[in-house]
């Protein structure tokens, strides 16, 4: 700390904030760095239990950010770098990996700036709010594994407990709803949770035998076909109007990784809202299309 000149960058795990705030060697350390004018950012995991020692963390460092999960500690400047393993509340550190060879800094400055520069790395502020006031935190994540996209999904179609409204905007959506397995789910929701399910599908490419073949399939489902091609290409579950999944959907390919892009995970409620707006708006067209040919008959 005493060799700082311009910043120091640091994060630890949940345990430290303890050990900066009660033993004065840190504490100190810190307000000499911001009395000689370096800038000191700091990330750990804030949690009920540390709460208190975040917030005098916070007139330690110029940004104090929350991130879940990390492990073990790092701190790096502009010309040294040290980092542990082990670490103990109110306990100072016994075993370090110290260096100051210029690649090792730089790679350490690069392991601090991405974790820093991640999406769910929030302000101390928000985070102590959650805890405080039991506010949800908003989340809207970009997937691009498949296989977390599958995840996702079932977790979403586990998750729900009222209401799954779902756009397959073309035959090839159908295909791949087949493929993330969510069929049986939907029919389980349906069928042993009482849950609402309705599905708007795109019917381009299938036969009318494959069409009742769908309607059979999916007889707890409310189904209601879309007569037009949509704009976006987007494969939509919202679960409860409280969480959703967007899937990009890039091509015919059989192939799962070629046929999808990205995907949008969120909780945030003007999100969930827009899409479920975007569901009702499609499903009430259907319906007025479903009284004219009824009229018409």
């Amino acid at each position: 700390m005493s060799n700082v000149e311009k910043r120091m960058d640091i994060y630890f795990d949940n345990r430290a904030p303890s050990i900066v705030i009660n033993i004065d060697e840190y504490s100190n350390g810190y307000r000499d760095i911001k009395r000689r004018g370096g800038k000191i950012r700091l990330l750990t995991e804030i949690t009920s239990e540390n709460i208190e020692h975040c917030k005098k963390l916070m007139n330690l460092v110029d940004e104090l950010r929350h991130l879940d999960g990390i492990k073990g500690g790092l701190a790096v400047s502009e010309t040294e770098f040290m980092a542990t393993t082990i670490l103990e509340e109110a306990t100072p550190l016994t075993q370090v990996i110290y260096s100051d060879v210029k690649e090792v800094v730089e790679q350490g400055q690069y392991i601090f700036d991405s974790l820093w520069a991640n999406a769910a790395a929030i302000p101390a502020k928000q985070r102590i709010k959650e805890i405080e006031q039991g506010v949800t935190r908003e989340i809207i994540e970009t997937i691009r594994d498949p296989a977390e996209m599958k995840k996702r999904a079932l977790d979403l179609l586990k998750f729900a407990s009222d209401e799954i409204l779902i756009i397959l905007p073309t035959a090839k959506a159908l295909q791949i709803q087949e493929h993330l397995e969510l069929t049986q789910l939907l029919i389980e929701a349906a069928r042993d949770r009482g849950v609402v399910i309705r599905l708007l599908a795109g019917t381009d490419g299938l036969t009318p035998a494959e069409l009742e073949n769908l309607r059979r399939k999916w007889k707890t489902i409310d189904i209601q076909l879309l007569q037009t091609a949509q704009q976006t290409m987007l494969l939509v579950i919202v679960a409860d109007k409280v969480l959703c999944l967007a899937i990009e959907l890039k091509n015919d390919t059989e192939d799962l990784s070629d046929a999808i892009g990205l995907a949008t995970y969120s909780n945030s409620e003007s999100t969930v809202l827009t899409y479920a707006s975007i569901f009702e708006n499609l499903w009430m067209q259907g319906e007025l299309r479903k009284k004219k040919r009824q009229k018409a008959n």
